[in-house]
């Protein structure tokens, strides 16, 4: 039973320190596999502020703190420790934009990533372990660097450039490295060669505007040899190809062949007789882990022996110093960068077929359902029988003729059996199983590659996996019933959020997904079972893996959610994983004392201890899976490079913001299709997990489609392709560049089922494109009504302008820009709420909204009734309403018969303008003046006024004048020099 909030408040109550969660468990007896929930619990009360968090420990706010460290003493790792910190520090990867700003990433794994500006940034390398203080809220946290726990780079490639007399510099390849690099000249490289640099910035912060600087380690050839690209990814994740001399000199002084002394040393076991085998991949060169099975009463029997490599690698050497840096090998197409030197890790330690090797044994029984009936580990000494491979075993399964495995027929078989009953207790269990599809690089002799080929998982592959996972559990399971402290491998349960958004897209799919109380593993695996044959299969299990947690190495939490296992760890890879090799040396630890209990501060000084290596092999292990993936793309680019121009098949295997990605179906590779090149206004429904398009397309995960390779990049190791067909639909050159605003642009089929809604529009607001059909409404008349500013729809009450065409201020960019009413206009509407029906059609309809207390006008465009388009003149065109001749006027009998005229380009604008102008002061005097309402002159009486009023000066002033005197009007005296003058281009304020 979980205790509650208020239990576990009680506990830190009673206590006169501050409690552990070990602690804390003892005291709510509960399982060591409830840890994950009892933390979870502690961290929401300090989240809410209910308990305080010290370290690793826990107490109430105003209780007994824990001892208080001194200011500026580093603790462990940990950096400077204030007494009552007034900032969260956070330790973690930093990780470098070629822009210059940069991300740490936290190695807890909790929480979003924090932002680091390019001035602090710039103070450490890519890939760096820093400690930053942290603020701001969560989503938009952004950090200051305090200290540079442990510099990762050390190596970097380069382009070695001589500057004269004794100074030179290398350019990296990495663009995350801000600048050249200052080397001495060196006689190992000539003038353009490819290098290798060792920096010589040391391991604490850089000096601002200090640059880097470092020495030539090497010549790796010219430019252009993909070895060398190759080895630049490695060393911008940490990892090198060179060990170093004292490693190198520790390994070199072990023999390569057991000597019997060994053998019969720390109380081994001689399994020399018993026929183990190793079953690894063609291209493997470490063989780590051997197995044997038998039948045992109704069940069987394992044996899975184990390199042991504890027995060469001993705590506190440069051998064991060097692989905690290094923390798992790298294995990439064409080499390996390996944990151990060859020596050791292809030698000794290596369990060679028909050589004694030194082993850690896991000899477990199983019942014929396969549920662990009893186990033991102990150290011994074999001799492998057999180095077979996935294929011959998977050919002997099959019933194929391999001469030189047959013999080994019942054995492969026994094991096969054991495999299938392991496979089907875990699923009943509730283990998931993705069983997504990988990739290998097929190199050629030449060095390049040659092909990418899709990796099937057989029968034999499962054979191995089931009987490592098999071990891996029992060693757990020893060390949870013995109270030991070791690193697990860690995976927790789905976040919950992530979780709630993949169980909506489900549903969008048609398939449902309850998760209110928790969903289990069993119930994930059920999930994906129904999945099995959908054509959004793949889609789905991507999505659904990534709203699980990544799995981590931890010494304090137990359990695998995956697995559906309440404890493991990994005890079978020692030779290229330093977890495992841990594990082989806390067993061998607990054997010497020969069970002997410890203390409980002892115990948690160590698990502490194994906390620190715990996040070290998590960091390196993602580090290394980075490496993989890079040089995987390097490699395909490599492979496409000269196929620029072809067409291909290909699957949507991504989406993203910026367009979807592709795999070819034939060649196994991944490039990015952009989203500008699928069509106008398409965006990514996070929602239903595609992207959503105008027209209506959708375009998902799993969609066949047909494109073409547009460009290739190995330096930026990426690939573009350009869409042909999706699902059966061509994509033309005239839908990928459909925007509206451009020429040749129709509006999409959705758009034309009716009219549109009205969209409200403030003055001067660009309104696109006006639609040339026929069918389509117009636009035509402004309109202040306040339900225009809600966008309901409403029928116009008056007759709009009738228009043909474009009306507008200005062409930019290839769209028309609608003149809005200058507030003149809007003066000269206001006053004219008399007038008769026949004006009113020329200017908007007044309804004030009130807006937060005060009146506000926003004007929208109307559209015009189909009645009245239909008798429409076909070239005529609205214009503002000039002033009628008067009667007599010669011009006005020949203006009655003339044809309508056409005005040069711009000629409307600069009419209405000059209109506008002429009649502005009286507007302006009256619409504005205070006081009470004056009658307004006629427009005869306008007409018969003398044009311009003689100034004392001589001068003509303009009517507009009494417009510019504002400030006059109401009592000032300065008038404003931006009016009575008419200006192209200008607008009324």
């Amino acid at each position: 039973m979980n205790p509650s909030p208020e239990q576990l408040k009680q506990f830190l109550s009673d206590a006169d320190h501050p409690l552990g969660v070990k602690e804390l468990l003892r005291l709510a007896g509960m399982h060591p596999g409830q840890q994950t929930t009892l933390k979870r619990t502690l961290r929401e009360m300090v989240r809410q502020g209910h308990i305080l968090k010290e370290g690793k420990r826990f107490r109430l706010e105003g209780g007994r703190a824990g001892p208080a460290t001194e200011p500026g003493r580093r603790k462990g790792r940990r950096g400077p420790v204030p007494t009552q910190p007034e900032v969260a520090q956070v330790e973690g990867i930093l990780s470098v934009h070629r822009d210059g700003y940069g991300f740490v990433r936290p190695l807890s794994g909790e929480g979003d990533d924090i932002f680091l500006p390019p001035a602090e940034a710039s103070r450490a390398l890519d890939n760096d372990r820093v400690l930053v203080e942290v603020a701001g809220r969560a989503g938009r946290r952004e950090g200051r660097l305090v200290d540079v726990v442990k510099r990762r780079r050390e190596l970097v490639v380069g382009v070695y450039s001589e500057l004269g007399g004794r100074h030179a510099q290398v350019v990296p390849n990495d663009n995350s490295l801000q600048g050249p690099i200052r080397v001495p000249r060196t006689q190992m490289a000539r003038n353009g060669d490819l290098v290798k640099v060792r920096l010589g910035v040391g391991a604490g912060m850089l000096e601002e505007r200090e640059g880097l600087f470092g020495e030539v380690a090497g010549s790796l050839g010219r430019p252009g040899d993909p070895s060398a690209e190759v080895l630049s990814i490695a060393y911008g994740q940490g990892f090198n190809d060179e060990f170093p001399p004292e490693v190198m000199d520790e390994a070199d002084r072990f023999i390569t062949t057991v000597s019997e002394e060994e053998a019969r040393g720390e109380e081994r076991r001689d399994l020399r007789t018993m026929p183990l085998i190793t079953i690894d991949g063609e291209d493997a060169r470490d063989f780590d882990d051997a197995v044997y099975a038998e039948p045992h009463g109704h069940g069987w029997r394992l044996v899975v022996a184990i390199a042991d490599v504890t027995h060469y690698v001993r705590e506190g050497q440069p051998l064991d110093v060097e692989a905690l840096n290094r923390a798992t090998s790298v294995y990439l197409p064409d080499r390996v960068l390996p944990m151990l030197p060859e020596r050791l890790s292809n030698g000794i330690c290596s369990l060679r077929p028909e050589e004694d090797r030194l082993c850690m044994v896991a000899d477990m029984v199983f019942d014929a359902r396969a549920h662990l009936r009893s186990y033991e580990l102990y150290p011994g000494v074999m001799r492998s029988v057999a180095r077979c491979t996935y294929n011959e075993v998977q050919d002997v399964l099959d019933g194929k003729d391999v001469p030189h495995r047959n013999a080994l027929r019942p054995l492969f078989e026994r094991l096969l059996a054991v495999s299938r009953a392991l496979r089907a207790m875990r699923k009943e269990r509730g283990a998931i199983d993705f069983d997504l599809p990988e990739h290998k690089v097929v190199m050629g002799e030449d060095g390049l590659p040659a092909r990418m080929e899709k990796r099937e998982r057989r029968e034999s592959h499962r054979l191995i996996e089931e009987c490592m996972l098999a071990a891996n559990e029992a060693v757990a399971k020893f060390f949870q019933d013995e109270g030991l402290p070791t690193v697990y491998r860690f995976h927790g349960e789905p976040d919950e959020q992530k979780l709630a958004a993949f169980a909506t897209l489900a549903q969008a799919y048609g398939f449902k997904m309850r998760f209110e109380d928790g969903v289990s593993s069993k119930d994930l695996d059920a999930f994906i079972s129904q999945l099995e044959g959908h054509p959004e299969q793949r889609a789905l299990n991507q999505l659904l893996l990534r709203s699980m947690m990544q799995a981590v190495y931890s010494a304090s939490r137990v359990g695998h959610y995956g697995l559906a296992a309440e404890h493991y760890l990994h005890f079978t890879s020692p030779i290229r994983r330093y977890p495992d090799l841990l594990v082989h040396r806390l067993l061998k630890a607990h054997w010497v004392r020969r069970g002997k209990k410890r203390s409980q501060a002892v115990l948690e000084r160590e698990e502490a201890r194994l906390e620190d290596m715990a996040e070290q092999s998590s960091e390196r292990e993602r580090a290394a899976m980075q490496v993989e993936r890079e040089v995987v793309s390097f490699y395909a680019t490599l492979l496409m490079k000269d196929r620029v121009g072809e067409e291909f098949d290909a699957t949507v295997s991504g989406l993203a913001e910026f367009g979807c990605f592709v795999e070819l179906d034939t060649e196994h590779v991944e490039g990015l299709v952009k989203l500008e090149s699928l069509g106008f206004g398409g965006k990514l429904d996070k929602m239903l997990h595609a992207l959503v398009f105008p027209d209506g397309r959708r375009i998902r995960v799993g969609q066949k489609c047909r494109v073409r390779l547009a460009s290739v990049s190995p330096e930026r190791r990426q690939m573009d392709f350009e869409p042909l067909e999706i699902e059966g639909r061509t994509v033309t050159r005239r839908e990928q560049a459909q925007r509206p605003g451009r020429p040749g642009w129709q509006p999409s089929p959705r758009s034309e089922e009716g009219p549109r809604r009205e969209r409200s529009t403030a003055p001067g607001r660009r309104l696109g494109q006006w639609r040339p059909d026929e069918e389509a409404p117009r636009l035509g008349v402004v309109s202040q009504e306040p339900g225009a500013r809600r966008g309901r729809r409403e029928e116009p009450r008056e007759e709009p302008p009738k228009f043909e065409g474009k009306r507008g201020r200005f062409v930019r960019a290839g769209q028309w820009e609608e003149a809005a009413p200058s507030k003149a206009d809007r003066k000269r509407w206001k006053g004219e709420r008399g007038a008769g029906p026949s004006e009113e059609s020329h200017r908007p309809e007044q309804a004030p909204a009130q807006v937060g207390g005060t009146q506000r006008r926003r004007f929208v465009v109307r559209p015009v009734e189909q009645a009245e388009r239909e008798t429409e003149a076909p070239r005529s065109s609205w214009r503002p309403e000039a002033p009628p001749l008067a009667e007599g006027d010669p011009l006005a009998a020949f203006m009655a018969d003339a044809p309508p005229p056409t005005p040069p380009p711009g000629f409307d604008r600069l009419r209405a303008l000059a209109a506008r102008s002429g009649h502005k002061g009286e507007e302006r005097r009256y619409a504005e003046a205070p006081g009470p309402a004056q009658e307004r002159p006629s427009h005869e009486a306008r007409e018969k006024r003398p044009a311009h009023k003689a100034t004392p000066g001589g001068k003509k002033a303009s009517r507009a004048a009494t417009a510019g005197k504002r400030k006059d009007a109401r009592g000032g005296s300065k008038p404003s020099k931006s009016r009575g003058k008419f200006k192209p281009g200008r607008r009324g304020r």
